[in-house]
């Protein structure tokens, strides 16, 4: 039985990088998806030899619309993937009153707008099964109606929540 194909945001440095490990060392080939294409060259040949898997790099900024396009795509179309570790996110340092509207508009666009659109990307008919999502443990624990569909949650947790329950 042929493994399916785990891509991974995030992917270069960090927990991403751990899934990433984590995933080759039980066969999986990989997709692995972060900013910095030098790191994730790096991560993507030392996992090549030491697990004998392929493992394909995609540099994209997920703040970027096309480059958020771009992954959106490749889950779509590529059906050798059968799970997204939606790992990518940021937090700000400092208190609230002290971010600029600059890093608040990235923060949305990494952690709530890419976040939602890679999931809904993977989600029902029949795919709904596929989504890992590591940024939920990170969310706060807040109850949410779960009985939304998961395309109209922000919150990464009840995002999850939702997703599974379609």
């Amino acid at each position: 039985m042929t493994k399916s194909s785990v891509l991974i945001t995030g992917a270069s440095t960090g927990i991403g990088a751990v899934y990433a490990e984590r995933f080759a060392r039980r066969g999986h080939d990989l997709v692995l998806v972060a900013r910095d294409k030098t790191k994730l060259d790096l991560l993507a040949e030392r996992l090549r030899q030491e697990n004998a898997i392929s493992v394909d790099v995609l540099p994209a900024d997920l703040t970027q619309s096309s480059d958020l396009a771009t992954v959106e795509a490749r889950l779509r179309d590529d059906l050798r993937i059968g799970v997204l570790i939606n790992n990518a996110g940021i937090a700000q340092s400092g208190s609230f009153v002290e971010q600029t509207p600059d890093s608040i508009e990235r923060l949305i666009a990494l952690n709530v707008t890419a976040l939602t659109r890679l999931a809904s990307a993977v989600t029902p008919p029949d795919s709904y099964k596929r989504v890992k999502d590591r940024s939920s443990t990170s969310a706060p624990s807040l109850v949410w109606p779960l009985n939304l569909p998961c395309r109209f949650m922000a919150q990464p947790k009840p995002l999850s929540f939702s997703c599974l329950r379609e």
